[in-house]
C-alpha cells in the first residue's frame, strides 16, 4: 500500500511538468528562434561536476563560433566523478581535464544564453543576479521528449544507469539547441 501511495505522489507531483511540456518545449524553441543567436552560452547546474560540464562540452564540440563555459551554485575546482569520466568518455568526450567553477557576476553577466537544469535554478539567477528570463532556458523545456519531470536529474552519486539517462536527456536538449541556432544562422 505504501509504496502505490508513493508512486501515486510522484505521479501527481510532476503532473504540470507532463501537461505543460510540450507549451514549453514550442515556447522555448520559438524564444531561441526569435533571439540573435548567442556569442557566449553559460550552463548552470548545481555543483558543476555532473550535468553542466557534459552540456558544456557537447556544445562546445557542437558550436565552433560560440564560446560555451560552464559554473555552478558551490565548489570551485572540484573534478567531475569517475562515473561520470567513464559514461562521457563512452559517448566520446572527455571531462578528465574539467574542472568546477562558481557563479559569479562576470560569468552570469558575460553570457548571451544561460541554460539551467531546473525551474528553482532559473528563479535563483532571475532574482540574485538579475538576469533577464529571456537570456535564460531551462534545459527540460529542449527535451522533445516527455519526461517525468522539466529538470534534469542530478545523477550525483548516483548509477552509471542514471548518468546515462541524465546524459541521455542532455542530448536531446543540446540537439533542438544546435537546430534551432544552426536554422537561426542559416547552417
Amino acid at each position: 500500500m505504501c509504496a502505490a501511495l508513493k508512486a501515486a505522489y510522484h505521479s501527481a507531483r510532476n503532473l504540470p511538468d507532463r501537461i505543460l511540456h510540450p507549451q514549453r518545449h514550442s515556447a522555448a524553441r520559438s524564444r531561441l528562434s526569435q533571439m540573435a543567436r548567442p556569442r557566449s552560452i553559460l550552463v548552470v547546474c548545481h555543483g558543476n561536476v555532473c550535468r553542466s560540464p557534459y552540456l558544456h562540452a557537447v556544445l562546445q564540440r557542437a558550436f565552433s563560433d560560440v564560446s560555451v563555459s560552464s559554473a555552478g551554485f558551490i565548489g570551485r575546482d572540484r573534478r567531475v566523478p569517475l562515473v561520470s569520466l567513464e559514461v562521457s568518455a563512452r559517448r566520446g568526450i572527455d571531462l578528465s581535464r574539467f574542472r568546477s567553477q562558481p557563479l559569479t557576476p562576470e560569468n552570469v553577466q558575460g553570457a548571451d544564453l544561460i541554460i539551467v537544469m531546473d525551474a528553482g535554478q532559473a528563479r535563483y539567477l532571475v532574482r540574485v543576479f538579475l538576469v533577464s528570463p529571456e537570456r535564460l532556458v531551462i534545459a527540460g523545456d529542449l527535451d522533445p521528449a516527455e519526461s517525468p519531470t522539466r529538470a534534469i536529474r542530478d545523477p550525483w552519486m548516483q548509477s552509471a544507469h542514471v548518468f546515462e539517462s541524465s546524459f541521455d536527456r542532455l542530448d536531446r536538449c543540446a540537439a533542438t539547441l544546435v537546430a534551432v541556432l544552426n536554422r537561426r544562422a542559416g547552417n
